[in-house]
């Protein structure tokens, strides 16, 4: 991905792929007020974990990632950092496949053959997975770059349409919404959803990698323009949804759309989402999984083992999605596990252990960051082991 565009549409993808249908079961939580200034936040200090990872790559050069950071600043815990990123990575890739087993069945329901052929979800799904999972397989972004633009244009759509939904109703028939929801224990474990939903710094260094032109003023540029985007594009679809559906929203707000023609091109789109953005991070993870097998370019049979992997992990996401597992769930714990380590804390414990030259307001952001990802882990981790339901 030479150019900016390229860049951009990438980055952006890996940060809005399943995380924008977690926003109006977030506003129904915490209400219109709180989770805007929420939202607020979490993007603010993601944003500061891509900036810190990004000066830090500037030392490294082109070559720099999670685990050359881990080496340069605490070899010791290497291994732990290269977990972390794959378990981010990988349950993402989890929830694209949970979501599109959750979609699929509503739109193999209307082909004409479904009445004569019935065609089982668990068998739909691994159709759906025969055509997304060989992309998975490609091991540079710039090759992804065209199913990132698919994606986006994608997801754009269903946000119209998530707004003309809206516009089109009749201003009695929409229900009731509330600036401040009611404080409970869902208001801890949703908190790892809003770091969960900026969360595509895995894939930073393979854009400072490949960008040709990868000064810190350009990337700079680049984090800031998808923050805002994101932002934008998170409070717009939560918003609408919200407050369409209210107190009746589910944690996959698709699954609230009435069975019509307009809803049934969202959810047909959003598979084609979900499609698109798997390999963005089915890629990645394949990569750490690998570093923590000590595995390398340079070892023997390397592109066997890279071809092994690759597989194994596109069974995994299947094997485990079709064992019922919650959306809610994945969102919750990865969001509080291993995005809070990736977009807080891990980028202001390189920053702090590099001998850089440090800015007194990097400095400032990355300490508050490292506080608010610790806290998040913590009480996120405790509320869902005590059995808070994450999903009504």
């Amino acid at each position: 991905m030479k150019s900016f565009a390229g860049a951009y549409v990438n980055l952006l993808k890996t940060s809005i792929g399943s995380g924008v249908l977690s926003f109006p079961f977030l506003f129904k939580t915490y209400g219109v007020i709180p989770t805007i200034i929420f939202t607020i936040i979490s993007g603010y200090f993601a944003t500061t974990g891509l900036v810190l990872l990004t000066v830090c790559s500037q030392v490294l050069g082109r070559s720099a990632d999670m685990s050359k950071l881990a080496s340069v600043t605490f070899p010791y815990a290497r291994f732990f950092v290269d977990l972390a990123v794959f378990a981010k990575c990988f349950g993402v890739s989890l929830s694209y496949i949970i979501i599109a087993k959750q979609l699929i069945p509503s739109i193999t329901s209307l082909l004409p053959t479904q009445h004569i052929f019935p065609l089982p979800p668990k068998m739909s799904l691994l159709i759906f997975l025969g055509f997304a999972g060989p992309f998975a397989y490609f091991n540079k972004l710039d090759k992804l770059k065209y199913t990132s633009f698919v994606g986006i244009f994608s997801i754009m759509l269903v946000i119209i349409a998530a707004i003309f939904r809206y516009l089109k109703m009749d201003a009695k028939d929409l229900p009731k919404f509330y600036f401040f929801g009611s404080v409970n224990q869902l208001w801890i474990t949703g908190l790892g959803k809003f770091i969960f939903s900026f969360t595509c710094h895995q894939n930073i260094f393979a854009v400072n990698a490949e960008l040709e032109d990868n000064s810190m003023k350009r990337m700079n540029r680049l984090i800031f323009t998808v923050s805002l985007s994101s932002f934008t594009l998170y409070i717009s679809f939560g918003l609408t949804n919200y407050f369409l559906y209210s107190n009746d929203v589910v944690s996959n707000v698709l699954n609230n759309y009435p069975q019509d023609l307009l809803a049934t091109i969202v959810r047909g789109l959003y598979i084609i989402v979900m499609g698109v953005s798997f390999p963005l991070q089915l890629a990645p993870a394949r990569t750490y999984m690998l570093n923590m097998l000590g595995i390398s370019k340079r070892s023997k049979n390397y592109e066997m083992t890279y071809f092994v992997t690759t597989t194994v992990l596109i069974a995994l996401t299947y094997i485990i999605a079709i064992s019922e597992v919650e959306l809610g769930i994945v969102y919750s714990i990865v969001g509080a596990t291993a995005s809070c380590f990736m977009c807080l804390i891990l980028p202001a414990l390189f920053y702090f252990n590099l001998e850089i030259e440090r800015t007194l307001w990097l400095s400032i952001a990355a300490y508050f960051g490292f506080l608010l990802g610790v806290f998040i882990f913590v009480t996120t981790i405790f509320t869902l082991l005590i059995g808070v339901n994450v999903n009504h």
